[in-house]
């Protein structure tokens, strides 16, 4: 459960834009209306469904199946795809916000055998594109790549077309380099990771693996004009959550490589201001980012002001931040102190040694080993939950889990086999309540935190139900039922893109599949035999 902080690569595929590309994508008229198999809105509470009135793009994923998804805005049904289809949301990475989804479809009359198109918050298409892409929105600017092919060597598949950008306000279609087949956009400025492969180069295995040395960084405005570029290089991104509003919008990452193909180290480039900075470790939120220089690690403040500043540095890994507070964790090269993180109080200097620190969507939550529970809003540093818990006899190890609104679930173990000896719910105005896991054990194979309110965290507990299938019910932190018997549950991020209101997650419950409330009432629902995949388990919404 525990989220890392980590860099993920650009997905993409391969290559070029020509000055005819423009005819394969265009404005289309309406579409067409959505099948009369679309499921209607659940009954049940005809009330209830207002809360999902808020005019948010959603998807509610089919129970069983990565296809056969349906798109909703508000509580009206936009689309439900069929299960060969793949559909999603794209949101503008500034924003966080989706104005847009994405769908994917086979067409075996069109030689790439699969097509997709771009429709907007009202269903309506807006572009459509002869063959299957990826999209990124950043912004007005979409960036169009062939979905991923080789997971190790995206850039040894490549075609022309496969990397395209779009102007959505204005229509146009930005030049690309020849050889792209990845783009990111940073502030005013269009970065592609590109491949020179020579004309005499012979392949040395199906994978690519020698076609490192050829990769590069291009990064160029909006009219074509080269501003910098880096050798034996790709581009990656900093890994941020939607709700991140202070995340950097105009730094790249690129990764560099050695001569002889293997990994060097990372950089930061800001196209706008022409500032690099080397050695990039890992962004560590609110705008920060930690970097090592001369055996020492930095947080960075890349957001505050025109040029970065250096907010503190420390001999350990820096692995997070919130506004005032910084957390490390030792090398591993430590045996004794391996793990164990150290909270510092950038204002007051305070350390704490940690049993262990999380992070969700929207706060940031530690365990400390004199007893202190906190939880921090990740954007502001603002405290929301300031507890104590005594630790349980002969306590080895602690985990924290934080789950919004100020809500902590912690577990303290005895034992090295990570049976919890108890478990505390801990949340705002000092909020605190203790779960038995023996007692819990006698009704439920396996329990988990599910979501929380303002006014209460919720988890789940599983049990065996009839003919070997798992059954469902929902506690609050008193440990009472509120709802019983479904055959599956889970939260969305409280923060994320496809985000539900407070109170209501993924459920199915009989042959019904959708989203419920903590009352147990249907906000919407399906039958689970509107998809493919009918009577299949689903344990991802």
């Amino acid at each position: 459960m525990k989220r890392s902080v980590l860099r993920i690569g650009c997905a993409a595929l391969s290559l070029s834009v020509t000055a005819g590309l423009l005819a394969s994508c265009s404005l289309l008229p309406p579409a067409s209306p959505w099948p009369s198999s679309t499921p209607t809105q659940g009954t049940e509470d005809p009330a209830a469904a207002a809360s999902l009135d808020d005019g948010k793009l959603r998807i509610l994923y089919s129970n069983g199946s990565n296809g056969g998804n349906t798109v909703l805005c508000g509580n009206t049904v936009l689309y439900q795809a069929a299960s060969s289809e793949t559909v999603y949301l794209v949101p503008d990475t500034l924003t966080g916000t989706a104005r847009y989804y994405l769908r994917q479809w086979s067409d075996p009359s069109v030689s790439t055998g699969r097509l997709s198109a771009l429709y907007d918050r009202g269903g309506k298409e807006v572009l459509t594109f002869d063959r299957a892409y990826d999209a990124v929105l950043t912004g007005s600017l979409l960036v169009l790549t062939v979905p991923e092919q080789m997971a190790y060597a995206p850039y040894n598949n490549r075609a022309t077309g496969d990397c395209r950008v779009i102007d959505l306000a204005t229509g146009e279609e930005l030049a690309v380099p020849e050889n792209a087949y990845a783009c990111a956009v940073a502030g005013d400025y269009l970065a592609f990771a590109v491949c020179n492969v020579p004309e005499d180069y012979v392949q040395e295995d199906e994978w690519g693996d020698d076609l490192t040395v050829y990769r590069a960084v291009q990064v160029q405005d909006r009219q074509g004009e080269v501003v910098y570029q880096a050798e034996l290089s790709g581009l990656s991104s900093f890994y941020a959550s939607s709700s991140d509003s202070s995340a950097p919008t105009d730094w790249l990452v690129l990764s560099h490589y050695n001569e002889d193909g293997t990994i060097g180290a990372d950089s930061l480039y800001n196209p706008t201001t022409g500032e690099e900075l080397n050695n990039y470790q890992q962004y560590t939120g609110a705008g920060t980012v930690s970097l090592y220089n001369d055996g020492r690690y930095q947080l960075v403040d890349l957001v505050s002001t025109e040029q970065s500043e250096v907010l503190c540095e420390y001999d350990q890994p820096i692995r997070y931040y919130v506004p005032g507070a910084a957390v490390t964790e030792p090398e591993v090269s430590a045996p004794e102190t391996a793990g164990r993180y150290l909270f510092h109080d950038l204002l007051t200097g305070e350390e704490k040694e940690l049993y262990d620190v999380n992070t969700d969507d929207a706060t940031l939550a530690l365990y400390a080993m004199d007893g202190t529970v906190r939880v921090f809003n990740l954007q502001t540093g603002v405290l929301l939950t300031d507890t104590t818990i005594d630790p349980v006899e002969n306590q080895v190890r602690a985990h924290v889990y934080p789950e919004g609104n100020g809500w902590a679930w912690i577990e303290q173990d005895d034992n090295d086999n990570y049976d919890a000896a108890a478990i505390h719910v801990c949340g705002p105005d000092g909020t605190h309540k203790t779960l038995d896991p023996a007692k819990l054990s006698e009704t439920y194979n396996y329990y988990s935190p599910l979501l929380s309110t303002a006014d209460d965290l919720y988890f789940y507990g599983c049990y065996n139900g009839p003919g070997n299938s798992w059954l469902y019910d929902i506690l609050d932190s008193d440990g009472d039922v509120v709802v019983s018997s479904l055959r599956s549950c889970t939260g969305y991020y409280a923060n994320s893109v496809n985000g539900l209101p407070e109170g209501v997650f993924a459920a199915v419950k009989g042959f019904r599949s959708g989203w419920m409330d903590v009352n147990g009432q249907w906000l919407y629902s399906e039958s689970i035999f509107a998809s493919a995949t009918d009577e299949m388990d689903n344990y991802y919404f």
